[in-house]
């Protein structure tokens, strides 16, 4: 079976018919139909079922569909080491992460690495934590970065810690030299808090209901960047991360105050990689880069 025929056939099977392969691929569909009939053929069976919701792989399909996969990602990183022996001279490195690693560290470390080594290209995808490991779990990305409350079996975590939450607030707040919050104290001034479905907003709910408080947000985002520019021209506080906003913090935009709670308001951050995978030299050196912009690791 040739690597073409593979891949348009995986190309099928994620995404349910031939006319999105042949969009996502910028391949003619007749192309695409024709390498999926010589397959079909060599192997003497179907595998496609045609439903109304499109293209569903019969089980042989998705006995092949594995192997497809398997099969690519050894081939891309065969040609990846092959072009290593040029050095770091070239390359893509695919980072997933969540979005309180968008805004600062992973462009930042990218940045760094780039002034280093110009000739690597980066392709970043931005998603909600248990996404980012589903990512990284298929061999989609190269490295994952996220925040992450349970551990899980799917990939191999190359980095473990974690990181407190504080409150951002703009530097002419009426708290903005206060040494430290109580939760209690965010219910006179508006709050902003990313939705219930992040890691952020449920580790900050439980500590809240840990003290019988209640604190309702007068902004709520799906978007950690749409509660920025409300903090800096109210009197709002928004809870946040500080790695997510290093540079603001810096150039004295915002300000930061720890919290003082009974729950802990920490959450843990895994870097992750595909497991059972040789990481290619340029992601091996890109990862030295983000773990230095990170805090140091729990202890075993």
């Amino acid at each position: 079976m040739q690597s073409t025929g593979l891949r348009y056939f995986l190309a099928v099977a994620r995404t349910g018919s031939i006319a999105a392969a042949s969009a996502q691929l910028n391949v003619a569909a007749s192309a695409i139909s024709r390498q999926i009939a010589n397959l079909e053929a060599e192997l003497d069976c179907v595998l496609f079922e045609r439903r109304p919701r499109g293209m569903v792989p019969s089980p042989a399909g998705e006995l092949l569909a594995q192997h497809a996969h398997q099969v690519l990602i050894r081939s891309e990183q065969v040609v990846t080491e092959i072009r290593e022996l040029e050095g770091l001279a070239r390359g893509l490195i695919r980072v997933a992460c969540s979005e309180g690693f968008s805004l600062d560290i992973v462009p930042n470390a990218i940045a760094a690495f780039h002034a280093d080594h110009p000739g690597i290209r980066f392709e970043v995808t931005v998603q909600p934590p248990a996404q980012v490991t589903q990512t990284v779990a298929a061999g989609d990305a190269d490295l994952g970065i996220t925040f992450a409350l349970t551990p899980t079996a799917q990939v191999e975590v190359l980095y473990d810690g974690q990181v407190d939450m504080l409150a951002l607030a703009a530097p002419d707040h009426p708290l903005a030299r206060a040494p430290v919050l109580r939760l209690v104290d965010l219910l006179h001034y508006p709050v902003a808090l990313p939705t219930r479905d992040t890691t952020l907003r449920q580790v900050f709910d439980a500590a809240c209901a840990h003290e019988g408080l209640t604190v309702e947000p007068v902004l709520t985002a799906n978007k950690l960047s749409a509660l920025l520019p409300f903090v800096r021209r109210s009197r709002g506080l928004a809870l946040m991360s500080a790695l997510s906003v290093r540079t603001p913090l810096r150039l004295n935009e915002l300000v930061s105050l720890p919290i003082q709670s009974r729950a802990s308001l920490a959450r843990g951050i895994k870097v992750q990689a595909m497991r059972d995978r040789r990481l290619p030299r340029a992601v091996r050196a890109f990862l030295r880069q983000l773990l230095d912009a990170l805090p140091p690791p729990r202890s075993p």
